[in-house]
């Protein structure tokens, strides 16, 4: 993993609930995407051995100036790939995001991905009732990476 990347991109494979979180900091460019799609990707494939996994995206810290950072249509594409091929080890995806404009963008990926049956995106003004939500979608009470702001 790339310095670059680890200030921007960090991951958490919670084995006794099959959940894997990551967290995404920063705008990412089209490389950094590619590698924590990696990441991501062989991580689902090495757990789904168990069972189908659930992942929690927390995209909540990708704000700049409090203005939502929006993924570059490159980012997106590599997005949506790396969802189609994580989709058959999946069962529930839950993304918490920074704002309502971040929220629009990630349903918009789901349905280009097709995954939008089993994908829920989140955003509430209110931290604590937003990670409510997502937990409860996923069948969890808490996650070591996904904590409160």
């Amino acid at each position: 993993m790339s310095v670059v990347l680890k200030d921007k991109f960090s991951s958490n494979m919670d084995k006794a609930n099959l959940v894997f979180a990551w967290q995404v900091v920063d705008n990412l460019t089209v490389e950094e995407a590619q590698e924590a799609a990696r990441i991501i990707t062989e991580t689902v494939a090495n757990n789904a051995k168990s069972g189908k996994v659930k992942l929690l995206v927390d995209n909540r810290f990708m704000e700049r100036d409090r203005r939502p950072i929006v993924f570059t249509p490159e980012v997106n594409s590599i997005w949506e790939e790396a969802q189609r091929t994580v989709f058959p080890h999946v069962s529930h995806i839950a993304v918490l995001c920074s704002g309502s404009i971040m929220k629009m963008q990630m349903d918009r990926i789901s349905r280009n991905s097709n995954i939008s049956d089993i994908q829920k995106s989140y955003w509430n003004k209110e931290d604590q009732v937003m990670l409510k939500e997502a937990f409860d979608f996923l069948g969890i009470n808490s996650n070591d990476l996904v904590k409160n702001k």
